[in-house]
C-alpha cells in the first residue's frame, strides 16, 4: 500500500489534554461563572446599598439566584461531558 494514502479517509485525532490543563480549564469556567452570577444576582436582587446587612428578601433573591446559576452551570457541565464522551465513540463506528 502507498504510505501517502494511508491517513486517507482516517479520522483527525483529538489533541489529548494533560489532567492539569482539564483542572485549569474548569477552574477558568468556574471562575467565570462567579462573575456573572456576582455581577447578575446583584444587579436583580440588590437594588441599592442602605444598610451594612442584607434584607431577607434580598437574602432570599439571592440565594435563589445563585442555587439557578449553580444548577445550570453543573447541568451544562454534565451534558457537555456526555457529547464529548459520545463524539469518540461516534468517530469510531463510521
Amino acid at each position: 500500500m502507498n504510505a501517502s494514502l494511508a491517513g486517507v479517509g482516517a479520522q483527525p485525532q483529538a489533541p489529548q489534554v494533560s489532567p492539569a490543563e482539564l483542572v485549569v480549564a474548569e477552574m477558568k469556567g468556574m471562575a467565570d461563572c462567579f462573575a456573572r452570577m456576582t455581577s447578575s444576582c446583584y444587579a436583580k436582587c440588590i437594588a441599592g446599598v442602605h444598610e451594612d446587612k442584607l434584607s431577607v428578601g434580598e437574602m432570599s433573591c439571592v440565594d435563589r439566584c445563585v442555587s439557578k446559576y449553580i444548577d445550570v452551570h453543573a447541568r451544562v457541565g454534565t451534558e457537555l461531558q456526555s457529547v464529548m464522551a459520545a463524539s469518540p465513540q461516534a468517530a469510531a463506528t463510521e
